[in-house]
């Protein structure tokens, strides 16, 4: 450490040989050690033989444990599963829209923070505008940015705030996949990039299409409906078969694995390109054929059997693929052969299957440019702004915004813990709930999973009936730096067992503990 210290000093334009400084890279080194000292805690051990049984059943309180650790937390409303909330009715346990390498997934909250600031700053872009606060990590062209340091022209991950409300379904790779893409291909008409719509003679051939689209997008229920379709040709109704997709995240997949806009109505089968997902798997690119030729195709007598299509570029990358040559169908069309043979390597001297592209799904997000950033008045009543602790992403979304849950600036944090719990046959030596505290806060910190960590471990540990956990705490982080707000403080809680069932305990908790802000 003083080695790595004494380069620090150096990369910064000190002199760390100059008097004054020489000592400076053993100081900081010890300092950091007994900072960090949480990491060479064992907590079993802190807590071994710390329990006693008694028949004592009240609350017990430990109030105004100090101590210090190092962390920064973030802060901002979200658009929640189901819907957006206002960031006051989040509730651990549920579930955020986020992005994860643009592709849309939920993440959980695990805990939850507030704190009061006067410092906002509103962001404008092409597709909205939204408030945070201006250390507020968001995402910027690849790299994660400060808000307050944002500028017109920078460009954010977004993806459209109002699809989240709609289901998503989740692609699966696979036969069921292909034979969709085929079927859709040879067949079916894609609309404004969310209506996916297959009409046919055979109902057989429906009824397939229909059961691949469930196997294909786990949840999804395709509609089969009989209809009748006039014939310009005989001057009649015909019977036919649709199958109906409502599905702005099926449709937009589709568009981009064909290459065809999203935008516009009517059948894309004239301009689609062929799809270089289904070459993935031999399953998924048997499926595609078979979904294709169960549509526009007819079987021969060696086994095999022609694609047709009046689309060129289409045929023109698949004869490729299979080594095929492509011949005319009729004025208007041409044909590809397909060998029942055609995954066989070495077959007539062709490669067989290939796998040319992994499987992957398109991504539900993309840039948009900021065209404004505009810092508020100090308003004359502080803000509450709330920061959640989220798993398996940290990650959320604001307005369909990319922002980020927290990140290390390594500056200090420090406050007060007040701890409680009720026992069920054990109670636990006062002197080592302090050590706990420290044992966890000497690490490389956030305020919201210290809170949790020490709650859990108790109860965990104790088997109380419940455990209530109240972290209040300064960072440096917001007063040295960004937003220089020095009289802000967060406030996280974790509440277990009766204190986050029964009310009463838990207000009972807040009560003891309460105190003006001034003081903290």
């Amino acid at each position: 450490m003083e080695r790595h210290i004494y380069g620090l000093l150096k990369e910064i334009g000190e002199d760390p040989d100059r008097e004054g400084l020489k000592k400076t890279p053993s100081r900081v080194a010890r300092a950091l050690t007994e900072i960090t000292a949480g990491y060479r805690m064992d907590i079993d051990k802190i807590l071994n033989g710390a329990f006693f049984r008694v028949g004592y059943k009240e609350m017990v309180i430990v109030k105004d444990i100090s101590f210090h650790s190092l962390c920064v937390p973030s802060k901002q409303l979200v658009n929640a599963v189901g819907g957006a909330k206002p960031a006051r009715n989040i509730r651990t346990g549920d579930e955020l829209w986020t992005l994860e390498k643009g592709r849309l997934v939920k993440t959980s909250v695990e805990s939850a923070a507030m704190r009061k600031t006067r410092d906002i700053v509103e962001i404008s872009t092409e597709k909205g505008r939204f408030k945070l606060t201006p250390d507020h990590p968001v995402m910027c062209e690849g790299e994660w940015k400060e808000a307050g340091e944002l500028n017109p022209g920078d460009k954010i991950e977004w993806t459209p705030p109002k699809s989240l409300c709609r289901e998503q379904y989740e692609a699966t790779p696979g036969y069921p996949l292909g034979y969709f893409l085929g079927a859709v291909g040879s067949d079916g008409s894609v609309q404004d990039g969310r209506r996916i719509a297959l009409i046919v003679k055979k109902r057989q051939f429906a009824e397939k299409f229909a059961a691949m689209s469930r196997q294909a997008f786990p949840g999804l229920k395709p509609r089969i409906e009989s209809i009748n379709v006039p014939s310009g040709f005989l001057k009649a109704q015909i019977p036919m078969s649709r199958v109906r997709i409502v599905s702005s995240g099926i449709g937009k997949k589709v568009c981009r694995w064909f290459s065809i806009s999203e935008q516009g109505s009517g059948s894309k089968t004239r301009s689609f390109r062929f799809p270089q997902v289904v070459t993935s798997s031999r399953e998924m690119m048997q499926g595609f054929l078979d979904g294709y030729s169960d549509g526009d195709g007819y079987s021969v007598n060696s086994g095999g059997r022609f694609i047709i299509s009046a689309n060129k570029p289409f045929l023109s990358e698949l004869g490729k693929y299979l080594e095929t040559p492509i011949g005319d169908a009729a004025s208007t069309a041409s044909r590809v052969y397909v060998s029942k043979n055609w995954d066989r390597e070495g077959w007539y001297g062709r490669h067989g299957f290939k796998k040319e592209a992994d499987f992957h799904v398109p991504i539900d997000s993309r840039p948009v440019m900021v065209t404004a950033v505009r810092k508020l008045p100090k308003a004359k009543k502080p803000h509450i702004i709330y920061s959640f602790k989220c798993s398996p992403y940290p990650t959320f979304l604001v307005s369909g915004h990319l922002t980020h849950n927290c990140e290390h600036h390594m500056l200090p944090f420090f406050g007060t813990a007040h701890i409680a719990y009720i026992p069920d046959g054990k109670i636990i030596g006062l002197s080592k709930i302090p050590r706990l505290v420290d044992a966890f806060a000497k690490r490389l910190q956030v305020q919201e999973r210290l809170t949790v960590q020490i709650a859990d471990t108790l109860f965990g540990k104790l088997r109380p009936k419940g455990v209530g956990v109240v972290v209040e705490a300064r960072h440096l982080c917001m007063t040295m730096r960004g937003i220089k707000n020095v009289s802000s403080y967060a406030a996280t809680s974790s509440m277990l067992g009766v204190f986050q069932k029964d009310n009463r305990v838990r207000e009972e908790f807040l009560n003891l503990i309460k105190r003006a802000p001034d003081n903290h």
